[in-house]
């Protein structure tokens, strides 16, 4: 079934940020574009917490680091997307948390030099993109379910639909694009083995926004930052606004996927409990404890992704940024990228190079 589109120039499957940085530098070379995005909005693993109360986004649940005075590629999509960051807060003594029979300690730690975040959150590079392209163009609750290779272009199927399109850009992360996708025409060997391989950022883990009606740990001459080796949280930091308000905590949780499924709604409780041997048992109550387990995210991980350690990935091979079928397909998630992989600067590295080697961008 055709869904009534016509041949497009160019598909991209998955609106995170190098989908929808790929389909944008195409929309500004003249290409007609889709974005099939699964998930009910774009974004991809940038996932924001909304606050009602003040109308708008107060925590991040996926990347939320930038380094611009070391990534270039970053400063110049934060330059082409009008957004400004402001330096992650690290001034004061850390905790050393060595669990509940030993009580918390605090020492200056090293912080990593240069870590900034986005005004407005991560999901401002998301709106900002979003805002950039034609409305109705991202096709949310779209999933991509197969791709053929055809002499008169390549068929994308999504739902009961097919699209048609000269060239497809694939911006999901790899063992999910070689397992979500039923490839009609056969992706050589090597190409498979690169994409089964590389391991998807943040797919074991899970991460917590803690929200505070103010940053305490500000008020007693503390960075806000957690070492430690009891968890849940192994590691945490001050997550509040660029003014210093909303306060919150942000941090990662140290339990396996499998772990945190048997605690089930205890694992808050527990980071509750972790929070007061900190800071102490006098500190406010949360008003809100958002968690985010990106290992039940059937549109991030995959089972490969669940089964190894927790690791970052490293650059993957190069079968992973190879164009494929006389320049018809493309790979651009941001493991593909061959600097920073699965970071926010790999997912805009990705998106560059990918209109570069399709030969798409503007001329």
């Amino acid at each position: 079934m055709s869904d009534g589109i016509g041949k497009l120039d160019v598909i991209v499957i998955g609106a995170g940020l190098s989908g929808l940085a790929s389909a944008l530098l195409a929309v500004e070379a003249g290409k007609t574009v889709r974005v099939l995005e699964a998930h009910a909005k774009p974004g991809g693993r940038i996932r924001s917490v909304f606050d009602e109360r003040t109308n708008a986004f107060v925590a991040d649940l996926g990347p939320s680091w930038v380094w611009p005075a070391f990534q270039p590629v970053i400063g110049r999509w934060l330059e082409k997307l009008g957004l400004e960051t402001f330096a992650q807060f690290d001034a004061g003594e850390a905790v050393l948390d060595y669990g509940p029979d030993q009580p918390a300690q605090t020492a200056l730690i090293p912080g990593q030099e240069g870590n900034e975040r986005v005004v407005g959150g991560s999901q401002a590079l998301v709106d900002a993109m979003v805002s950039k392209l034609p409305q109705g163009m991202v096709l949310t609750s779209t999933p991509a379910t197969a791709v053929q290779v055809m002499d008169a272009g390549v068929l994308v199927g999504a739902g009961n639909a097919v699209l048609t399109a000269g060239q497809v850009i694939v911006a999901l992360p790899p063992r999910l694009a070689l397992s979500s996708i039923d490839w009609k025409s056969a992706l050589p060997g090597g190409l498979q083995d690169a994409l089964g391989s590389m391991p998807t950022w943040m797919a074991p883990h899970a991460k917590v926004a803690v929200l505070y009606d103010r940053p305490f740990w500000r008020e007693a001459g503390l960075s806000g930052r957690i070492a430690s080796r009891a968890g849940p949280l192994v590691e945490a930091h001050d997550h509040c606004g660029s003014e210093g308000e909303p306060a919150a905590l942000w941090g990662f949780i140290g339990l396996s996927p499998e772990a945190r499924a048997a605690l089930g709604d205890e694992l808050e409780v527990h980071i509750r409990a972790q929070l007061k041997r900190c800071f102490g048992e006098a500190i406010p109550e949360p008003l809100a404890v958002h968690v985010e387990d990106w290992a039940k995210n059937r549109f991030v991980a995959s089972p490969g992704d669940l089964s190894g350690p927790i690791t970052h990935p490293d650059v993957g091979p190069e079968a992973l940024r190879e164009v494929y079928f006389d320049g018809r397909l493309c790979f651009a998630g941001a493991e593909t990228a061959h600097q920073s992989p699965g970071l926010i600067e790999g997912a805009f590295d990705a998106a560059e190079r990918v209109v570069l080697s399709l030969q798409i961008a503007t001329k």
